[in-house]
């Protein structure tokens, strides 16, 4: 008598169980994976899949192995931040990861990962294939404006829009006639600033 079983993960394709004479060769049976599992072996570590017992020359009872098909989480950040949590991770088909976070550096904000998801953190759950993504960071921008208290008026672009960290353009206060430029509202008194 032959006889085959599948473990957890698959199933069996074929006719189990098989009744030979001394001699003789059953029927090929082939171990099925589930999807998100492998085959790896049968259970009298053979790893012929169909596999088609010959020559029988006593009872054969054997079980399919399988495994969960094993995935890679990869997550990088672009430029302007960094990543906090785990990368690379390893995960088991239909499993989960763990938590990631897309950390903007000073003056900078997070948009989005390379997917378009704006999770974060993020987690990947369910996972059914590798993942590799980057979050994608962008300059915070600023506005400035300036604006002419009485007694004078403003010389120069306002508003004006610059990046974290670039410089403006120059502008100034030009007092009316009979008047003085004191200072800005914020005590600087460059002029122009």
């Amino acid at each position: 008598t032959l006889t085959y079983s599948a473990g957890s993960g698959g199933s069996i394709s074929g006719s189990s169980p098989q009744n030979v004479n001394h001699g003789s060769s059953g029927s090929a049976v082939s171990a099925v994976p589930n999807t998100g599992y492998s085959f790896v072996k049968w259970s009298d570590d053979s790893t012929d899949n169909p596999r088609t017992d010959t020559n029988v020359t006593g009872n054969i009872s054997v079980t399919a192995e399988f495994t969960a098909n094993q995935y890679t989480l990869t997550y990088s950040a672009g430029s302007g931040g960094s990543i906090s949590g785990s990368s690379p991770q390893n995960v088991s088909y239909g499993t989960n990861g763990s938590a990631v976070s897309a950390v903007p550096n000073t003056g900078y904000s997070f948009v989005k990962w390379s997917d378009d998801s704006t999770d974060n953190p993020r987690t990947d759950t369910n996972v059914t294939g590798n993942i590799s993504v980057t979050a994608e960071f962008a300059t915070n921008q600023y506005t400035l404006t300036y604006s002419a208290g009485s007694g004078g008026s403003i010389s120069g672009s306002s508003p004006q829009t610059v990046d974290y960290g670039d410089s403006g353009s120059a502008v100034s206060a030009v007092p009316n006639t009979g008047y003085s430029f004191v200072k800005w509202s914020d005590d600087s008194t460059d002029n122009p600033r």
